[in-house]
């Protein structure tokens, strides 16, 4: 299968010399994570929500002034439409960014996410692939962090931006799985957790994960098959989940990067 069957043609953009306030606007609007960059209808950079977060977190009030231009990443790496979809799996699995634009002859002609990958992947089911059948331990993160449900939610959101992870399994004493904390947990909690980092008070992050984590967790077991789990993160939504053996006790972490990193194999 091939980048054009599973793009997004027509993706919305944005020019480096507009605002962040717009660029999240837009974002918001538009329920999209990233926005292609353009100069006369070029394609210079990316900008994902991940570089407004960065922006916001600054000490300058005024980030949302701030030109596109001066968050964006450039280069950006692209794809074309004739690309095949393994092939783009890997890059975005292995520069772990969520999304490419798609361009010929440096014109932008769409976007592709991981979203779009992962549905393509479950649409291709029925074809015997060799990553069709890797399991979830092949795939999956082992031994990843983790926290205690009573632990409060400030050294969870520290615990999160010092070792670079999006989704922390909550553990008990006895090392069950009682929940699954996420990023976006987080920010339904407490807001932008760059921003609750710098300020001085964090009484918002005194409560305990458990009363912000997601429950169930949702566990999958080591022996599922990869291609059944990117039919649930498809069909639910989910970024990640928790791997356990045929006892119940935490494995690993698998995440759509994983599975992406699986289906390029």
């Amino acid at each position: 299968m091939k980048i054009r069957d599973v793009m997004r043609p027509g993706p919305y953009t944005i020019g480096e010399h507009e605002t962040l306030g717009a660029a999240q606007r837009v974002m918001i609007r538009s329920h999209v994570r990233h926005l292609p960059v353009v100069r006369e209808a070029r394609l210079v950079g990316i900008l994902s929500q991940s570089d407004v977060r960065a922006a916001r977190g600054g000490a300058d009030e005024d980030w949302w002034a701030y030109s596109v231009g001066t968050a964006m990443r450039s280069p950006v790496q692209t794809a074309g439409p004739d690309d095949h979809v393994s092939d783009v799996a890997g890059r975005l699995a292995a520069a772990k960014i969520g999304a490419m634009p798609v361009v010929d002859g440096g014109r932008l002609l769409g976007l592709v996410t991981a979203t779009d990958l992962l549905d393509a992947e479950v649409r291709a089911a029925t074809r015997p692939t060799p990553s069709s059948s890797a399991l979830a331990v092949d795939a999956m993160t082992p031994f990843p962090f983790t926290i205690a449900p009573d632990a409060l939610l400030v050294d969870a959101v520290a615990l999160m931006a010092d070792r670079h992870v999006r989704h922390l399994p909550v553990v008990d004493a006895a090392s069950s799985i009682v929940g699954m904390l996420s990023e976006r947990d987080v920010r339904a909690a407490i807001g932008d957790p760059i921003v609750f980092r710098a300020q001085r008070s964090h009484a918002p992050g005194e409560q305990p994960v458990r009363a912000v984590m997601t429950r169930p967790a949702a566990p999958v077991a080591f022996d599922r098959p990869v291609l059944e789990i990117a039919r649930l993160f498809a069909d639910s939504q989910l970024d990640a989940v928790p791997v356990v053996d045929k006892f119940g006790a935490l494995l690993g972490i698998i995440s759509y990067v994983d599975i992406l990193r699986a289906m390029a194999h």
